[in-house]
């Protein structure tokens, strides 16, 4: 059997990959973290909006070659612990985000900021999609027939062809055929919604999934603020003298004090009354369960 023989390049190395890895190895090392991004399906166009969108946040998004960015952190490596991680999710078409910011602040950023675009042939809806109505400034002829093939009421006025009223012509999931690709195009209509999304995350030494800091606003919202009652209600029972506990904390042990002074029947001002009131109900108490015996009084 025969032995397998190692590759050994004969070629130099083209400069414009030399300039592409020290580049990136540049890169990992100016910025704290580092967000991996998969873009497979995302259009030029998304791409573009969405590195002026990262650019103006102080951000760097960089379209990569999986082996060039392998290489690249490999050469950093020793100066960036846990980058490697990287190295087994650069798989398919991915980039990669460069910042200093909070890269979870980033994730959130970029799963509320969706991009439209124009719809092609295949595509599927993201959501409704709704001819509005009104003038479409388009001129009477064949188009019409694409129209009707939607059930869309049309009237001619002034020249152009105008909506009767606002169609729905696909609904979320549905696939869109050439020739709504084609009417909707014609109208100037971007119904495809695309937004990148995150692989994984490095900071601090880690590679971290998604999934594993994946959180709901709302829900964090609501556990922050019972944490934050949890936190009151220990400082109130251990007597903290913090702002949010302190009231409660005064109030509570006013109320104790009097209780006390009114059981122990201390002449204070503001016990007093409530030591005469209990004096006068334990005295009514008294004769009651005594007139109840048949004694007289």
């Amino acid at each position: 059997m025969s032995k397998a023989v190692a590759y050994v390049r004969t070629r130099p190395i083209p400069e414009h990959k030399v300039r592409r890895v020290k580049e990136l190895a540049d890169l990992f090392l100016k910025y704290d973290y580092c967000l991996l991004v998969n873009i497979t399906g995302i259009t030029a166009p998304v791409l573009h909006e969405s590195r002026a969108i990262l650019h103006r946040r102080g951000s760097v998004l960089k379209v990569v070659k999986n082996t060039l960015t392998k290489i690249a952190i490999d050469r950093i490596a020793d100066k960036k612990p846990g980058l490697k991680a990287l190295k087994e999710y650069l798989k398919g078409q991915n980039a990669i985000i460069f910042t200093n910011d909070n890269p979870f602040e980033i994730k959130l950023f970029l799963d509320k900021t969706k991009i439209t675009r124009a719809a092609r042939p295949g595509d599927v809806a993201t959501k409704d999609i709704v001819i509005p109505a009104g003038n479409t400034n388009l001129p009477p002829g064949p188009v019409l027939s694409i129209f009707g093939k939607f059930k869309i009421p049309t009237k001619i006025q002034e020249g152009s062809i105008w909506v009767m009223k606002d169609t729905v012509v696909a609904k979320a999931g549905d696939t869109i055929s050439a020739e709504l690709a084609e009417l909707l195009n014609k109208l100037g209509i971007q119904p495809i919604e695309e937004r990148l999304k995150v692989k994984l995350i490095y900071l601090d030494g880690r590679a971290i999934k998604p999934e594993e800091i994946e959180f709901v606003p709302e829900t964090l919202k609501e556990q922050v603020a019972s944490a934050h009652a949890s936190a009151v209600n220990l400082a109130i029972n251990a007597c903290l003298p913090v702002a949010d506990a302190l009231p409660v904390v005064l109030a509570r042990a006013h109320a104790e004090a009097m209780n006390l002074a009114a059981n122990v029947c201390l002449p204070i001002p503001d016990s007093v009354k409530y030591a005469v009131a209990r004096a006068a109900a334990e005295a009514e108490a008294l004769k009651k369960a005594l007139e109840a015996k048949g004694v007289s009084l």
